[in-house]
């Protein structure tokens, strides 16, 4: 029963709303593929009093409640491209915060495109919408809250743009390649001194390594492309034609684990965590799965990440780690 009162009460976690570094929670690293132990890719920046996301995949929303996070002071959705297991949960990030008592409309980051995904959720919970602010009240539950401002963001490969700026959060929006979706783009926070990037979806990228210079925390997809390989032809030799296709297809757009840590290591990042994992594997095998053929990492911090996941990013350098499950 208090879990379920915290959950309620916003969570709220206002010591990291009022401290003065920069915090990280992975509230999702999983897939299209789903598994019963990640949502849908998603990663929350707590920064300047406010709280962002990047992207909102299948579950992930339930995942920033069971973390307690502080929804009523979501300011802003950074997505990186359009596929569905990046922005499965916008409504929920949406009516979940508005309920939790964001009483503004919800900016929405995201490349060209980003207007017709927000209008599409917008007329799937119009009626959703009416019905709560009638039945609760203005006072209670303000219209504004339920509206979504869309805002197109134009990435350049080798030149970075700044697509957010507010309470000394910058927020920059990075070009990724991830085709034939296009653009698809990554983003990189900086906050207190202290730079986080978030890759989205992409193939190895050079431009994500220069722009991921001197990084502290790079969360950067990973599929194993070996392991994902061998899935294809054994669905192949089965006579499952259709499905071999679509598993070999999602390597030539994908980054293996031994890529991302040279994007790391070229751009002088302090951390790298996997997210996004492709396949999902149960929890006890995915170290081995991940972990294995990195090639030479230095002084690089290589973590597999975990729903849960949250990093303390201090304006000293320091960069603390625990599981919020």
């Amino acid at each position: 029963m208090e879990r379920a009162i915290d959950r309620v009460a916003d969570g709220n976690r206002a010591d990291w709303l009022e401290d003065d570094a920069m915090h990280v929670v992975l509230c999702g690293t999983g897939s299209p593929l789903l598994s019963p132990d990640q949502a849908g890719p998603c990663t929350a920046v707590i920064a300047g009093g406010k709280m962002y996301l990047v992207d909102v995949g299948p579950g992930s929303t339930e995942r920033s409640m069971q973390y307690r996070l502080p929804l009523s002071k979501l300011d802003g959705v950074f997505l990186t491209h359009f596929h569905s297991d990046h922005i499965g949960e916008l409504g929920e990030a949406m009516t979940q915060s508005w309920l939790a008592g964001r009483q503004t409309p919800l900016d929405v980051y995201g490349p060209n495109g980003v207007a017709g995904v927000v209008g599409g959720f917008l007329r799937a919970y119009a009626r959703d919408q009416v019905y709560r602010n009638s039945h609760h009240g203005q006072e209670y539950l303000p219209i504004e809250g339920a509206r979504m401002h869309a805002h197109t963001v134009i990435p350049t490969d080798g030149v970075e743009r700044t697509v957010f700026e507010k309470n000394g959060l910058k927020v920059v929006a990075i070009a990724v390649d991830h085709a034939p979706v296009a653009p698809a783009v990554g983003y990189r926070f900086e906050y207190g001194g202290r730079v986080v990037v978030i890759s989205g979806d992409t193939a190895y990228s050079p431009n994500l390594a220069r722009a991921s210079k001197g990084a502290d925390l790079l969360i950067h997809e990973v599929l194993e492309k070996e392991i994902v390989g061998n899935m294809s032809r054994a669905l192949a030799d089965r006579g499952l034609d259709r499905q071999s296709h679509l598993a070999l297809d999602v390597l030539d757009y994908h980054t293996s684990p031994a890529e991302a840590v040279r994007v790391a290591r070229t751009a002088g990042v302090r951390m790298l965590v996997f997210s996004h994992l492709v396949p999902p594997v149960p929890s006890f095998m995915a170290r081995r799965v991940f972990m294995r053929d990195l090639g030479e990492t230095g002084d690089l911090t290589v973590v597999l990440g975990e729903d849960g996941m949250h990093f303390r990013l201090d304006p000293a350098g320091a960069i603390e780690r625990d599981s919020l499950d």
